[in-house]
């Protein structure tokens, strides 16, 4: 073999192994075009729009999350359905699920049991994803039932309900241990090596022990042959809010909201609900004051671990192949309207900061269309190149994300807090447009949400919008009679 012959020969064999290491790498740790996009869903508990700078904060300091915004699109109009118990986060999350609308979530089982347990044959968002490949894992509050738990992950640790231990704090104006939630040492449960739930203590803040959970699942237990979908999901913001004192004292300043009232000026349906009575009211400004202060910082220490999660999957070359999603199961009052729980339909508890980030998301953009939370189903799978279930696809937004259609032309909400019991709320949004109806007592509320973005006037009684007033209860009273609402007939 002459000299020359041989240095082509060696240079042929280095590309070829050097092809096939960076063949290697490609496939197990750097985004490319073939490989699938990983799914990380960020949840969280009672939190508003109003605490992401974002979506909508002016007083939240969300440094992380305001950037994975940058790098994404804000939906401004997101809301979830609404809920048949004062647990309002069981039916929010079993609807994010299946991708059902309210009444048709759990048919046979409108009460806190069925979404607590939720049981149906539907294929659920995490479930398509596993059964498509995905490694999936969740963490932090599922508060839907270990069946669905084991249908939907792979892999789980430190999986809460919708309750945690007794915290360090006052019991404010709560009289019963039982109903009081605490933001350390979370208790639960995992699925083993066997595949199996067992139960399982941590110990620290619950939100980072949860996301403590999420990067050991990067470092140890991914199976870097698939791409992942992690569903991490805090606790917090729920009350009795407590918080490291480092953290509260990045809000030293904070005022009650512009919409604050001491006392709600008229009963909803639902005034002595838990979230109502753990302060009662009247919700004086410094009580007012102090909640969303600590609730907010609460909110920043969300903020502090995405920010790390973030990092953690830029150093693995993993972010730029990761669809991010932020979101929330429903807002709060923390006083607006007089209120502190979320068991309303107002705009502070009705609407969720919704933002999506990475492949195929248009950076820096924000839509304007109407939503539904549990379009995050097909829409997800959308942008992971999946078909989710044909009942899902009328909520999509993924074509609202990418510019292709405006959204719904009209988004309707429910609370009732028993199906048993004739009272509640139900409103309908078009436009700017927000009407609000209480059933019980036929009361209604008509709100400009561009010129009043708070709901502080009420317009119901302007003589000049009562052709606006008729069409919007008519399409309620449509919706009201063919969703399946058991107060539309």
């Amino acid at each position: 073999m002459n000299l020359k012959f041989a240095l082509i020969f060696v240079l042929s064999e280095l590309v070829c192994w050097g092809v096939g290491a960076v063949r290697l790498v490609a496939d197990d740790r750097l985004p490319n075009k073939e490989k699938q996009v990983n799914i990380l869903v960020l949840m969280t508990d009672d939190l508003s729009r109003h605490c992401v700078t974002a979506t909508g904060g002016q007083q939240s300091r969300t440094p992380n999350i305001d950037a994975l915004a940058k790098r994404g699109t804000v939906m401004n109009n997101t809301v979830h359905q609404g809920g048949f118990s004062g647990a309002i986060c069981t039916c929010s999350r079993a609807m994010l699920l299946t991708g059902r609308a309210l009444w048709s979530v759990t048919p046979n089982e409108l009460s806190y049991k069925g979404p607590a347990q939720l049981s149906t044959a539907d294929t659920l968002l995490p479930e398509q994803f596993r059964n498509e490949g995905w490694d999936t894992f969740a963490t932090g509050k599922w508060h839907n039932g270990n069946e669905a738990l084991l249908r939907g992950f792979d892999h789980a640790e430190a999986v809460t309900g919708g309750m945690l231990p007794f915290n360090l704090r006052d019991r404010g104006g709560a009289r019963d241990n039982a109903i009081e939630i605490g933001m350390m040492d979370p208790s639960g449960v995992r699925i083993n090596r066997d595949g199996k739930i067992e139960k399982h203590q941590s110990k620290g803040w619950s939100t980072d022990v949860f996301y403590d959970a999420a990067e050991s699942f990067l470092d140890k237990t991914w199976d870097r042959k698939k791409p992942f979908m992690m569903y991490i999901s805090t606790n917090a913001p729920h009350d009795p809010r407590h918080v490291p004192a480092e953290i509260l004292n990045r809000f030293t300043d904070i005022k009650e909201p512009p919409n604050y009232l001491p006392v709600h000026p008229f009963d909803n349906g639902d005034m002595k609900v838990r979230d109502e009575m753990v302060y009662k009211p009247p919700h004086l400004p410094e009580t007012v004051r102090r909640e969303r202060a600590i609730y907010l910082a609460m909110c920043a220490q969300i903020d502090d671990r995405i920010g790390q999660l973030i990092e953690k999957l830029k150093a693995m070359g993993e972010l730029d192949n990761t669809l991010i999603l932020f979101t929330a199961d429903h807002g709060l009052a923390v006083g607006e309207h007089g209120l502190m729980g979320k068991q309303n339909l107002y705009d502070g508890s009705w609407r969720v900061p919704m933002i999506l980030a990475g492949p195929g998301i248009p950076r820096g953009e924000s839509r304007d269309g109407l939503a539904y939370l549990h379009g995050l189903y097909p829409t997800l799978a959308s942008f992971a190149g999946l078909d989710a279930p044909k009942y899902t696809r009328p909520f999509e937004f993924a074509s609202v994300i990418r510019g292709e259609s405006k959204g719904l032309e009209r988004v309707f909400g429910a609370y009732m807090p028993n199906v048993k019991v004739p009272k509640g709320v139900r409103t309908v949004r078009e436009g700017e447009w927000k009407l609000l109806y209480y059933t019980h007592s036929g009361r209604k509320q008509l709100f400009n949400l561009n010129k009043d973005p708070w709901e502080t006037n009420d317009l119901i009684g302007a003589p000049e919008y009562a052709g606006k007033i008729d069409e919007l209860f008519g399409a309620l009273q449509e919706w009201m009679s063919n969703s399946g609402d058991p107060l539309g007939n």
